[in-house]
């Protein structure tokens, strides 16, 4: 047994007999004036003694799944089986730093739970949040301006970080200017939009060109898209999480018309991913009028009495009938999707007027989006129509008979711009809900 501070011990001290004075005496008086020994009481100062204490050291950290935090630890000294272990979880600014950090849940191992609390080296053991407010924490939300997140054990004050970085992914639909397609340059549009979710803190942006391809009439076209929009989302992530251990990629997917059916099929090939960087990124789905071309799943509304609807409705319907594009899903990894839509009637006086504005201004290609709207507008499809396996609300705006102006009135290669002008602009892109 061991004792910590200052012991204390008491020990016996006999004090030899005396002969007489005068030298022999007789045995009677040897044995009567012979001392007794004495018990002495005494107090001695021994060496201090310290008790082995019990720490932990975190190691890794990072996160398999946008909700729980997985760490990596070593308990030395003894077990703390026993006493609960505590951790704070922050986001931070910077790597490995609680400057300006901002609190975003605690977790905690119990003390009933031995194996993860006895001595030696723990890997991969799952931290559920809880918030300042008592409720779960469900998702790690991007957050664009603190990308690093801090764990510390309340124990030893240990830590580790990891950064969630942030991808945009950018997917035109059908692009048949003439221009484009010969150039092989994506609408000017997705080029900004790109640009300006960098400006906004994103890490890197996509801005995935598939004009010429868009533009064939066979299923193979958008399948061999969506193939090569998933090895430069991998590729991307890859790159961007090999600058911390631990760290993973946020990836924000925006699909306009039948780019939201390419990014469906992207994301539902992630389904599953063991890649580490991608396993545990936060994906967020945006769908900006999602219109698969396919008679099965496509709606319009077109202006009979103008000249050259009914060209349009031709081509439109056997396009539609000869690329036959799958559904747009919302699929199980998904963790947060918005669904701007418009129903907007075709032969209205606003798109006439939004051609005329646009006229003014020189950008002749929004007066030909409007003067087509005007004779055939293409329809997204609403929230209710959408499969959703994710098990997350769609927040859906409709746009429908909205004027805008600068744009006129939305129709379907409206929504691009209104979503550019109205959530990418004022960094909204993770918190809008319409």
């Amino acid at each position: 047994m061991e004792f910590s501070g200052k012991v204390l011990y008491l020990f016996f001290r006999m004090k030899p007999s005396r002969v007489l004075e005068g030298g022999a005496t007789s045995f009677r008086e040897t044995t009567m004036k012979t001392s007794r020994p004495r018990i002495r009481l005494c107090l001695e100062q021994l060496e201090d003694r310290i008790v082995p204490s019990s720490s932990i050291e975190l190691t890794y950290a990072t996160t398999t799944d946008a909700r729980t935090i997985s760490v990596n630890y070593t308990i030395n000294g003894g077990s703390l089986a026993g006493q609960n272990v505590s951790f704070n979880i922050y986001r931070s600014a910077r790597y490995d730093s609680l400057g300006g950090a901002q609190l975003i849940g605690t977790a905690t191992i119990p003390g009933s739970d031995s194996a993860d609390l006895s001595v030696g080296t723990h890997t991969g053991i799952k931290l559920s949040l809880t918030a300042a407010n008592g409720q779960p924490v469900t998702a790690l939300t991007p957050n664009t301006a603190l990308p690093f997140i801090v764990v510390v054990d309340n124990l030893d004050n240990s830590s580790a970080s990891f950064q969630t970085h942030v991808l945009g992914v950018i997917a035109h639909g059908l692009e048949f200017d003439p221009f484009l397609v010969f150039s092989d340059q994506v609408p000017q549009w997705e080029t900004q939009m790109a640009a300006d979710l960098k400006s906004d803190g994103y890490d890197d942006a996509i801005a995935f060109n598939w004009v010429r391809l868009s533009v064939l009439p066979f299923p193979f076209a958008l399948t061999l898209a969506s193939n090569l929009l998933y090895q430069q989302v991998v590729a991307e992530a890859n790159q961007l999480a090999g600058q911390h251990p631990g760290d993973v990629v946020d990836i924000h997917f925006i699909g306009h018309s039948r780019g939201a059916v390419v990014i469906s099929e992207v994301l539902q090939d992630l389904v599953g991913t063991t890649d580490p960087a991608l396993q545990g990124g936060y994906m967020e789905m945006t769908l900006l009028d999602p219109h698969p071309a396919n008679p099965a799943y496509s709606q319009f509304s077109a202006a009979p009495f103008v000249p050259y609807a009914k060209d349009l409705i031709a081509f439109v319907t056997t396009f539609e009938k000869l690329t036959l594009d799958p559904q747009v899903i919302i699929p199980s990894n998904v963790d947060q999707v918005q669904d701007f839509d418009q129903q907007t009637p075709a032969g209205q006086l606003g798109f006439l007027l939004g051609a005329w504005g646009a006229f003014e201004t020189a950008n002749y290609s929004q007066v030909i989006d409007q003067l087509i709207e005007f004779a055939l507008n293409l329809w997204g499809e609403p929230a209710a129509a959408l499969p959703n396996q994710s098990g997350q609300p769609i927040a859906e705006t409709n746009l429908t008979n909205v004027f805008a102006s600068g744009i006129g009135l939305i129709g379907h290669s409206d929504v691009p711009l209104w979503y550019l002008n109205n959530v990418v602009a004022p960094s909204e892109t993770f918190s809008y809900f319409g």
